[in-house]
């Protein structure tokens, strides 16, 4: 830290206390400057400083558990065939409000104590969540042999929670490294960073503004898209029929091989529609040229991905339903628009998909065809439901 703040009269802290990394960390500020002002209200208001802390802990371990995927999977009772456990999501994150008599400096170090707390617990959830991953490919393995979960997902075997589990370990537990240093580098400041490089974020660790904020880029880069020019597939340009048949197997958007048959036609525009339609690359490619066979690697992997998802989905009890986060993550994985929309909407949009994939038995033309057609989605639910009301009438 310079001399600069080491002598300033406002904020006189010891060399001894800098922090290595070369920010002043909120809790010295606030023991230099506010130590006495603060003991003054803990000795007027006791019990008011007490009880919000202690409902906040009560309410953290009676909704929320880091371990929730690796008890679930340990013990084998995770009832909902659909919806992962709490772990696979952010923990709750609460902030606390601030007093009149309170002041700015200790409001601002409970901000920092709280986003510190809700980082711990996602970085906790990860480690937990690779356990269980760890567990369930051994019971895969044991049960199935060769093939791996993807061939369990492909064949029904396992449920559509266990394979969200597998799926967003894959996703979060690369990004740990990285994400634990920033964390040890920034502590509370990290807030700050975080919204210019959303990609080191695991899924764990997304504060709510942040997966508002990348859902609201995603979805005007995918209108940016669909107006620029139009890139469909022209009729004859990839053969659907003929490469079903050769794959002899029922659903075969769920093997790589057909994938990459069903995508080498295709132009690079139309690769990079994919692409920015099911937000698997963001605007600082655009400018750096994306390699072609990189968006190409990426759309494989996720049509595959989403194939696998929604033969899971298919198969789900009719009981069964998705919660509200998993329905908005889910619409939000096939490229549909989930900002502003109600629930309602956003579930028959989803189990219109999935029908649509069943009708086309998982061969991807459908799933194409919603994918390059930005109206089609809504067009089928109207026409679903009016059909629905003539046949009610008749």
């Amino acid at each position: 830290m310079s001399r600069k703040w080491q002598s300033s009269c406002l904020l006189a802290v010891p060399a001894v206390h800098t922090s290595r990394h070369g920010f002043l960390p909120l809790s010295i500020i606030y023991q230099h400057t506010h130590r006495r002002r603060y003991a003054q209200q803990q000795q007027q208001q006791p019990s008011q400083q007490a009880r919000p802390h202690a409902a906040t802990s009560t309410a953290l371990s009676e909704q929320y558990s880091a371990k929730a995927a690796l008890t679930t999977i340990q013990s084998r009772t995770h009832g909902d065939p659909l919806n992962p456990p709490r772990s696979t999501l952010p923990p709750p994150l609460e902030l606390p409000e601030r007093d009149k008599a309170q002041s700015v400096f200790l409001y601002w170090f409970r901000i920092g104590r709280a986003y510190g707390s809700f980082y711990k617990e996602g970085v906790k959830a990860v480690w937990f969540n690779n356990r269980a991953s760890k567990l369930l490919r051994e019971r895969i393995t044991g049960e199935l042999g060769a093939g791996g979960e993807k061939a369990a997902a492909a064949r029904g075997l396992i449920s559509r929670a266990e394979w969200q589990v597998l799926r967003r370990n894959e996703r979060d537990i690369g990004k740990l490294p990285l994400f634990g240093v920033l964390v040890v580098v920034f502590g509370e400041w990290l807030p700050l960073f975080v919204p210019f490089m959303p990609g080191v974020v695991p899924g764990t660790c997304r504060i709510p503004s942040q997966v508002r904020g990348m859902r609201e880029v995603g979805e005007e880069r995918r209108r940016m898209s669909f107006r620029t020019a139009n890139f469909e597939p022209e009729k004859g340009q990839i053969g659907f029929e003929e490469m079903a048949a050769g794959e002899g197997g029922a659903w075969p958007m769920a093997s790589e091989e057909y994938i990459l048959d069903v995508l080498k036609p295709m132009r690079d525009d139309q690769l990079h529609h994919l692409s920015t339609t099911l937000g698997l690359h963001g605007r600082i490619w655009d400018r750096l040229q994306l390699s072609p066979f990189l968006i190409r690697r990426r759309v494989t992997k996720h049509l595959q991905y989403l194939a696998l998802d929604d033969r899971l989905l298919a198969q789900a009890p009719p009981s069964a339903k998705l919660s509200q986060v998993e329905l908005e993550s889910a619409c939000e994985e096939r490229g549909l628009d989930v900002l502003g929309r109600p629930e309602a909407i956003l579930r028959e949009s989803l189990e219109w998909w999935v029908k649509r994939q069943e009708e086309d038995q998982g061969r991807g033309r459908a799933m194409l065809s919603m994918l390059f057609r930005r109206l089609a989605i809504r067009d089928w639910v109207g026409l679903h439901v009016k059909a629905n009301d003539d046949r009610a009438q008749t």
